[in-house]
């Protein structure tokens, strides 16, 4: 389990630094084939962490802190599984050619996307630091 928790952790440090890449291109007016290329290597990272990534296991982390309620688990869960839908949309949308032909468009869906998936992702870090702790505590 903690090296699992490592490997997630890792996972969720490269989705955040390719994040801002992606977002820092948007800003700077990169060309179409840099976005291309950035939001490519973002997807193919968020690709191999949930493939790895159970589920299961930031509804354990919940449960086991104090203050996660069930229904704030069922909510959390919700929302994760509305995000991944919404990822894969995005993803599908937008190809390389789609962003040359509607920038703006692509700057405006990845700004709500990288937001989303940010805050996403420190939720996940938060849950398995604090999961690690308890685990730590509870093995001391």
């Amino acid at each position: 389990m903690k090296q699992l928790r490592m490997e997630l952790l890792r996972d969720h440090a490269a989705i955040e630094l390719l994040s801002k890449r992606l977002s820092r291109l948007t800003e700077a007016g990169a060309s179409a084939a840099e976005l291309a290329h950035a939001l490519k290597q973002l997807v193919d990272t968020v690709a191999a962490h949930l493939a790895i990534e159970e589920a299961a296991l930031y509804s354990e982390a919940m449960q086991s802190l104090p203050g996660f309620t069930p229904e704030a688990i069922a909510r959390a869960t919700n929302e994760f599984e509305k995000l991944k839908t919404n990822w894969t949309s995005y993803c599908d949308l937008w190809t390389a050619e789609d962003i040359a032909s509607n920038k703006p468009g692509f700057i405006a869906a990845t700004k709500a996307i990288l937001q989303r998936l940010g805050d996403r992702v420190r939720l996940e870090t938060d849950l398995l630091v604090m999961a690690g702790a308890l685990d730590n505590s509870r093995h001391a």
